[in-house]
């Protein structure tokens, strides 16, 4: 048995795309390179090109013009290196990226040849190759895949061969990369600022440097800064305080980060937003803080 590839027709309306395909027992390994080998017979017309393509996705009719475009390899006599009566062999070199699952074989993708009636070989006007032993393998040995033996009775088994649109292999499942909005908050303590003050000590700068560091290789949202007081002593300074404090930091962030100006926010929220109770001064202290809450996109595969 051979296998017959149409690679063109002698009727100049005739614009199906033709070609035949099959899966490969493993999927190829990337910077390998592999030995592809054939004997090929084009009967008694001139041999001209031949296109192969090795893609991910199982080629069908409704979307072979757009999966063939440009030939993995590209057959030419200058690729014979041996001749057995009207057969020609063929060997070449293929070096494979890793992502190639099927094997086409076509002249799809390759400059139009002009048939004459003459060279019809059938009622449909088709002009046919022959082509027998293909064998593609890795110059250097490698380990079959998992998949080697179930890929090979999958093949074998297919029960709708030269029927169209009716894929061999189901399509491998695609993990599409979704964006969760996510926000780190970050504490500082009031212990690191003087008493009822809003001047930056070193502790803050180096928080605040270090966060600097961090967000030049995430791309953030908004950066939100609040201060927060104890309900002790006058509410309104409280207030005045809180927001001189988260102030101060979005002054020092900004001038570190100025294109992300629009982005930095700063507001006092005085004593309204305890997280810990007044009664106690471990529980005051904890509400003598400044939150920075930073927004951001994260990727889940």
């Amino acid at each position: 048995m051979v296998l017959v590839v149409p690679v063109g027709n002698v009727l100049s309306n005739f614009n199906k795309p033709r070609f035949v395909y099959t899966g490969l027992c493993c999927p190829l390994v990337a910077g390998k390179k592999y030995d592809l080998s054939f004997y090929i017979n084009s009967a008694d017309i001139p041999f001209q090109q031949l296109a192969f393509y090795f893609t991910e996705k199982e080629p069908m009719l409704s979307t072979v013009n757009s999966l063939l475009k440009t030939p993995s390899l590209i057959i030419t006599d200058k690729n014979f290196d041996a001749e057995y009566k009207t057969w020609q062999h063929v060997k070449c070199e293929y070096l494979a990226t890793g992502s190639e699952r099927f094997c086409t074989i076509t002249n799809l993708g390759l400059p139009p040849v002009e048939y004459e009636m003459r060279n019809a070989m059938n009622k449909s006007g088709d002009v046919l190759y022959f082509i027998d032993e293909i064998i593609l393998k890795p110059q250097q040995p490698l380990p079959v895949c998992p998949k080697y033996d179930e890929n090979i009775k999958t093949m074998f088994d297919y029960n709708f061969r030269h029927t169209d649109n009716i894929p061999v292999f189901k399509e491998l499942p695609v993990n599409k990369p979704t964006l969760k909005l996510k926000a780190d908050t970050i504490i500082i303590s009031d212990l690191l600022f003087d008493i009822n003050k809003a001047t930056l000590k070193p502790g803050i700068k180096n928080i605040l440097d270090s966060l600097v560091t961090q967000l030049t290789t995430k791309k953030f949202l908004k950066l939100e800064i609040s201060g927060h007081t104890d309900n002790t002593g006058d509410e309104k300074k409280n207030q005045l305080l809180s927001e001189a404090r988260a102030t101060a930091i979005k002054e020092y962030l900004v001038n570190k980060m100025p294109q992300a100006s629009e982005k930095i926010s700063s507001s006092g929220k005085g004593q309204s937003f305890p997280v810990a109770e007044n009664t106690t001064a471990a529980g005051r202290q904890k509400n003598r803080r400044v939150e920075i809450v930073i927004n951001y996109f994260t990727i889940i595969q």
